[in-house]
């Protein structure tokens, strides 16, 4: 091939410079000189005699050069011939030769031992040297030490050690970067490794035996959402935290191998329903944490834990029901609403935080949007309440079965008469809108199914500080709409909030946390609710992306809610 480009350039330069076997004659007529004519001959003869050589010894840049070297003695010059001549002048087109010229003669891989598989004459057995050259990354891979002896534990999907496909779960590790690591400490062959020289790390290995079944079994790729806060070095069962990853409950995981039974590989993807991984580049790569895999306990392991077995724990995997599954890990997938199927919104949060009067204000301001569940009641309609308007005024004894029909999302009682709000209120006032709700977090569980599909927001409320001055000047402008309405004798229905103290303030945030930490898992978004207005934009935002982007969902809604 290489010869042909290079046929391809001396029949150019025949045909420029109007030499022997050209049909055509120069721009400028003039004849072809003694030395063009016999450059062009000893070019030819040389790409001849090269013909059946083998490609490392072609010289690109040598024949580039000679073609230059004749060219340059000539008096007159084409303007083809002045082009040709610079492009092969470039440093850029050099390169690029000297590269061609390397690849053909099979110069581009890197110099390794000469002999990568020896045999240890005392023992019988073949050892393998693998060297790898990793970038600031880890190694990707975790040892074993027993009984003096060292051994590769566990591969770390997509690490270092994974990409090189030269060691594998089980080999034996007899040196690193020469120096025998027998009867040593694992932190002291983790020394050797940090000691690498540009990056550079031999491993001088006994292939560990493979196991077919083991082989054939393919690596299990999905993704959960964790229920549950990890902390690996709090973790005393954890064989290396530091090749772990802590996360928290609604954190979306990807599995990347399920295969140990006590630990999964897995890849911290982000928070939420909208959590996606980063598409960063190769420098931010090694500071992005959605990029490490590391080990998690497996669903079973926790289970385990749970049950307060301190003996050894045991393969019987029979106990693990199918009952037990999905309450550590919830298996998702990613599922974007094409059929623009209305969603319920619901406001977490802890008493106090704001969620009422976020409620009202959208109601207020999206009327044409978003709509309320009528709530049902015991107690009698007074004089300026309608039916099925305020509320459903029904008998105490058909909310009491309605009750126990499990027909309500929530109810409570009030002065001996109860109140709630009915599944079939929901599912009347989706059909006139999106449902807006601000339930008790005990109610979660009744509305987190495929039939409703909600949009859980947790409302986080600020910083102390910020909490007492946003209330106290939102307290301060109801106030004065109010005085004015009344002065122009104007019903008005906002409610002039009263001021929180210092405790009470305290008292929200606290409680604010704790029912974060126990309802987090839940949730698709997180908000601060620090003043209305900023609240209502970033709200307003969040519903917009949860319902027009691709979403995490439960799989057990799969088939119910539609692709």
């Amino acid at each position: 091939m290489q010869n042909d480009v290079f046929q391809t350039v001396l029949d150019y330069a025949a045909e420029e410079c109007g030499g022997a076997g050209s049909s055509k004659q120069c721009n400028n007529n003039e004849p072809l000189t003694k030395r063009q004519q016999k450059a062009i001959s000893l070019l030819r003869q040389h790409a001849a005699d090269k013909k059946d050589s083998p490609p490392h010894q072609i010289s690109f840049q040598d024949l580039s050069q000679d073609i230059l070297n004749d060219w340059d003695v000539a008096n007159a010059k084409s303007a083809s011939v002045q082009q040709l001549a610079a492009l092969l002048s470039r440093p850029s087109i050099q390169a690029m030769l000297w590269a061609a010229q390397e690849i053909s003669a099979g110069k581009f891989a890197p110099q390794l031992p000469e002999v990568p598989f020896e045999v240890d004459e005392d023992d019988g057995v073949a050892v393998k040297i693998v060297r790898i050259v990793r970038r600031g990354e880890p190694l990707g891979a975790t040892i074993k030490c027993e009984r003096g002896k060292v051994y590769v534990a566990r591969i770390m999907a997509n690490g270092v050690a994974d990409r090189s496909g030269c060691i594998q779960d089980g080999d034996r590790v007899l040196e690193v970067n020469g120096i025998t690591v027998a009867d040593k400490e694992p932190r002291e062959i983790v020394k050797l490794l940090d000691k690498c020289e540009n990056g550079i790390i031999t491993f001088k290995l006994i292939p560990a035996e493979v196991n077919q079944k083991l082989k054939q079994k393919k690596s299990s790729h999905r993704y959960v959402r964790a229920l549950f806060d990890y902390d690996p070095w709090q973790d005393r069962r954890h064989p290396c935290p530091e090749a772990a990853i802590s996360f928290r409950a609604g954190d979306i995981l990807e599995i990347m191998d399920e295969k140990d039974h006590y630990w999964w590989q897995t890849r911290k993807i982000g928070f939420g329903a909208l959590a996606r991984r980063k598409e960063t580049s190769e420098e931010e790569e090694l500071k992005d944490d959605s990029k490490k895999v590391g080990l998690v306990p497996s669903e079973w392991l926790q289970w385990q834990s749970e049950c307060d077995q301190d003996s050894q724990i045991s393969d019987d995997f029979q106990s693990f029901s199918e009952n037990h599954k999905e309450r550590f890990y919830e298996s998702v997938f990613r599922w974007r609403n094409k059929k623009k199927r209305r969603r319920i919104v619901v406001l977490l949060g802890a008493p106090g935080v704001g969620r009422n009067e976020i409620r009202r204000q959208f109601f207020k301001v999206f009327a044409d949007r978003f709509t309320n569940a009528i709530p049902h009641t015991s107690r009698p309609p007074r004089p300026s309440e309608t039916d099925g308007v305020n509320y459903y005024f029904t008998s105490r004894h058909e909310m009491e079965k309605m009750i126990e029909r499990k027909e309500m999302l929530e109810y409570g009682e009030f002065r001996d008469n109860l109140y709630g709000t009915a599944l079939k209120s929901v599912r009347r006032a989706s059909e006139k809108g999106t449902v807006l709700l601000t339930p008790h977090p005990l109610a979660v569980e009744n509305i987190r199914t495929q039939e409703f599909a909600p949009i859980i927001v947790f409302v986080q409320p600020p910083d102390f500080g910020e909490f007492k001055h946003t209330r106290e000047l939102h307290r301060a402008q109801t106030t004065r709409s109010h005085s004015t309405a009344s002065s122009s004798n104007v019903s008005q229905n906002t409610s002039n909030g009263r001021c929180f103290t210092d405790q009470e303030i305290r008292q929200i945030i606290e409680s604010s946390a704790q029912m974060e930490q126990k309802y987090r898992g839940v949730c698709d978004a997180i908000i601060r609710n620090t003043d209305l207005d900023t609240t209502m934009n970033e709200l307003t935002g969040l519903i917009y992306q949860l319902e027009a982007k691709a979403t995490w969902m439960p799989v057990k809604w799969c088939n119910e809610i539609g692709e």
